[in-house]
């Protein structure tokens, strides 16, 4: 165990360049640079500390410590009407009893989770019984809400009045304390909530916007609480050891795995453990704020910032929190929730005591029901759910109260299928949401599906001979061209394409440019049966064809090679010949797109989807020439919709000898091509503007989707839309 100590005794004997330079010199040189040389070389390397002095530490003590609360105490024989709201965390929950009438808090209560929320609540509810119980008083619970990761089974099981969003139970409890809040910065053991507010309609305050992070740990409660156990600080000293620190480490704000490397680093240059706390403290308002959240400009935001979470405990936190938002909104307001651990409690609990107050009633099964309750869980081969490829791992909670009353709930599935426990259950779910899905329209599905179906009469090509004004070019000496306008007859072909079928992949923007080009192969004489769409994307289609080699991190270029796949393997060998052979594979490179956006300077295509046609091509012919082997040719060649001489050109020079068209019939066909486009444009705008008047003529709520054409696909989109639409 000391053979590296030995190692580096010889090499300071072997090292010495003379006599004295390896000489033990005793331990005094070590504790002057210790106590002196080093703060002096490591301060050039360092930030400026949390508190530059005692005053300024007592005066910020003053000004953000929070409040001391006491418990409210009761009579003998009192009847304490009062409403439970309780935040179901991942890690611990916790709970608040407040005052049915005033809500005000009564009584607050924490409890580390067990894994089991059932179980938890069941703790809790006992907890807070007994306090009432143990002045002689007496609980009526008048209604009971839950927030937080258990909320859900607790809906279920004991009929809570409310299961609140977070986002909106957080909110509701800032404003509770600060009704004119903009910004609410909510920090957890395992997340970080950052809610936007503005005034709603009646002078209240709504959530506009918010950012949240539940996978990353670099701006959390617990990266603090690990760093604190690795230097051996408890978690509730954290502060005044990181308070004594004469200055800071800078640490890169960033992912977690990077701050410890930044802390394993520090310590070899001999920062202390105050220090290393306190530069961790600095460094959390930058991960929140710039990593997570991504909110670089705070004053565009508001001026009242709430923190909250029980992250907001640590006053070093605290600290650099204020330091970092009052350096970027000077004027700003900055309060820290006085009861800041138990924010989402009291928001589920404010929102349970408004809902009931308003219905005259709760569902919650009561107190004594809640704690006696008695529950099973199962998980094992037989809750496996095998609705969906996902085969999901389901366990089931079911529960009986003291009364005989029971309830099942389904949790660990990730989608609505797994809700359900038959095939026949799963036929009444799927009815009920075709039943509920035909009640409101879903324009993305329909553009995904009409984009690609015949639905534009052309007008029929000119007769040959037919009257044709044109452009003669002539070029003349010193690089001049003359131009002369002429009437010429109309130049047809006498090509049959009736056999020839195309395939074209339906992804990227072909989304946007299928009715061109289903338009231009008909126009040209290709039967519409003809022109063959691989198919919306699905995992089955990716697991069998995305094995081509990585094309580029976005997932919608990787799944263009299982679409061209398909296109190869099931539709160019179509036993019944319904969709097969296929002569061509058409994937152009498209750099400009049309588009409805004016006052551009242009419209280019990502380059990643502009340049994939090749890419594809590069995976499909490295080693074996599939569509050699297949008999197709594949065609990428590059085009543009920004100049449309151009595009008649460049399709006539790869369309004109394959198909044996003329220039004239290429051309009237990319005419009637952009003709459809703009059919299918002008009937998608008409759908849309019916549906939003009918949301004003009744009221109602209209969800506009943002994004990428490809994004209709329904395999990119996860099926979002069609879940609104049930909703």
């Amino acid at each position: 165990e000391y053979y590296a100590a030995f190692g580096a005794v010889i090499f300071g004997l072997v090292d010495c360049v003379d006599e004295e330079a390896g000489r033990y010199r005793g331990l005094d040189p070590l504790k002057a640079y210790i106590q002196t040389g080093r703060g002096e070389r490591l301060g050039e390397l360092a930030d400026e500390p949390l508190v530059a002095s005692k005053a300024q530490l007592d005066a910020f003590r003053n000004d953000y410590r929070l409040p001391h609360f006491e418990a409210a105490t009761f009579t003998q024989g009192q009847v304490v009407q009062g409403v439970i709201g309780l935040d179901g965390g991942s890690t611990s929950s916790k709970a608040v009893l407040v005052d049915y009438e005033t809500g005000d808090i009564l009584y607050k209560a924490y409890t580390l989770s067990g894994g089991n929320p059932i179980q938890d609540t069941k703790e809790i509810l006992r907890e807070i019984r007994d306090h009432v119980q143990g002045f002689g008083a007496t609980l009526e619970c008048r209604g009971f809400g839950a927030t937080g990761y258990a909320a859900a089974v607790l809906e279920e099981s004991v009929k809570a009045d409310v299961n609140i969003v977070e986002t909106v139970a957080h909110m509701m409890s800032a404003i509770r304390y600060v009704p004119e809040a903009d910004v609410v910065c909510d920090i957890g053991g395992q997340d970080i909530k950052v809610l936007f507010l503005s005034e709603s309609k009646n002078g209240g305050r709504d959530v506009k916007d918010f950012r949240l992070s539940n996978q990353c740990s670099a701006g959390n409660g617990m990266l603090l609480q690990a760093m604190a156990d690795q230097f051996g600080v408890a978690l509730q000293d954290y502060a005044d050891t990181a308070f004594q620190a004469d200055l800071a480490p800078r640490f890169s704000y960033g992912c977690a795995v990077f701050l410890d490397a930044d802390r394993v680093n520090f310590q070899k240059e001999g920062f202390t453990a105050p220090q290393m706390l306190a530069g961790l403290a600095k460094v959390l308002p930058k991960n929140i704020w710039q990593y997570v959240a991504q909110v670089p400009r705070l004053a565009e935001h508001g001026s009242v910032f709430v923190l909250q979470g029980g992250t907001q405990r640590n006053l070093a936190a605290v600290k650099a929190q204020v330091d970092y938002i009052r350096k970027r909104v000077p004027e700003g307001r900055i309060v820290v929730h006085p009861h800041c651990g138990e924010a989402g409690a009291i928001g589920a609990a404010m929102e349970t005591r408004r809902v009931v107050r308003r219905r005259g009633s709760s569902t919650f099964i009561g107190m004594e029901a809640a704690i006696n309750l008695h529950y099973t869980t199962l998980n094992d081969d037989s809750t496996t759910c095998h609705f969906c490829p996902n085969e999901c791992s389901r366990t089931f909670i079911d529960t009986t109260t003291p009364s005989g009353q029971t309830s099942r709930y389904i949790s660990g599935f990730s989608c609505e299928k797994g809700t359900v426990e038959s095939t026949e259950a799963l036929k009444i779910l799927n009815k009920k949401r075709g039943v509920i899905r035909k009640q409101y329209p879903n324009l993305v599905e329909y553009e995904a599906k009409h984009a690609f179906e015949h639905f534009f009469e052309p007008d029929p090509t000119p007769r040959a001979g037919s009257p044709k004004d044109d452009i003669l070019v002539k070029k003349l000496p010193l690089m001049r061209i003359a131009r002369k306008a002429l009437r010429r007859g109309f130049q047809r072909s006498m090509a049959d394409l009736s056999q020839v079928k195309i395939g074209i992949p339906r992804v990227m923007n072909i989304y946007t440019v299928a009715p061109f080009f289903r338009t231009y192969f008909e126009v040209l004489g290709i039967p519409k049966r003809n022109i063959i769409f691989s198919s919306p994307t699905s995992e089955e289609m990716w697991i069998e064809g995305g094995r081509y080699g990585s094309i580029d991190p976005c997932y919608p270029s990787k799944v263009i090679q299982a679409h061209v796949h398909e296109l190869l393997f099931h539709k160019h060998t179509d036993e019944k010949r319904r969709e097969g052979p296929l002569d061509y594979i058409y994937f152009p490179c498209m750099s400009n797109m049309p588009t409805w956006v004016t006052n551009t300077i242009d419209n280019w295509s990502c380059p990643i989807v502009a340049g994939s046609p090749n890419v594809v091509k590069a995976a499909f012919t490295k080693e074996t020439d599939f569509f050699a082997a297949a008999g197709i040719e594949w065609i990428d060649d590059a085009i543009s919709f920004a100049e449309p001489h151009l595009l008649k050109r460049r399709l006539f020079d790869v369309w004109g000898h394959r198909l044996g068209v003329t220039e004239d019939e290429s051309d009237w066909a990319v005419a009637q091509g952009f003709q459809a486009l703009k059919a299918f444009d002008d009937r998608m705008q008409d759908k849309g503007k019916a549906i939003l008047e009918q949301m004003e003529r009744e009221n109602r709520i209209a969800i506009l989707m943002t994004g990428r054409p490809y994004h209709s696909d329904p395999g990119l989109n996860h099926g979002i839309p069609e879940e609104f639409q049930v909703l």
